[in-house]
């Protein structure tokens, strides 16, 4: 057991010794405390942004280079985002790794329906741009009533 865990595991028996409910325990059930820090695990953190004309979706893609990249459309809805994060320096340099490498594979589930033909797509800084049309349904005036 690492020294982190221990630090976790010693936390946690002083908070049982003055807890009012059985939170902890109850969190623990479903997931131990390795898993909560394990760099195994892909992330895919995104923000979702809207204006009256566009959906903007800003996804972090640390080292993730464009020809490694494949972001299609799987319905109307879906959008299926994969790509390969690459580490900077080689494996046997490592002393410490907090940071994911690896594959990412991620569906985002667009609120409206998107075209591929209309999706704008940039990779800067590490970041990854997507924008396409927001295609807002108009309500036709019926002036019969």
């Amino acid at each position: 057991m690492s020294y982190g865990f221990r630090k976790i595991r010693k936390w946690l028996e002083i908070t049982n010794e003055y807890k009012q409910s059985d939170f902890w325990t109850n969190v623990l059930k479903y997931k131990a405390p390795e898993h909560f820090f394990d760099s195994e695990a892909s992330t895919f953190v995104y923000d979702f942004y809207q204006d009256e004309e566009y959906n903007f979706i800003i996804v972090e893609m640390p080292g993730v280079y464009e020809e490694e990249l494949t972001i299609r459309l799987l319905s109307k809805t879906r959008l299926l985002i994969k790509g390969t994060i690459t580490p900077v320096f080689p494996a046997e340099m490592e002393v410490l790794r907090e940071r994911y490498y690896g594959e990412i594979d991620a569906n985002h589930s667009a609120s409206r329906s998107a075209e591929t033909h209309l999706l704008q797509i940039q990779l800067l800084n590490g970041l990854l741009h997507i924008s396409y049309p927001r295609q807002v349904e108009t309500v036709a005036f019926n002036k019969g009533l």
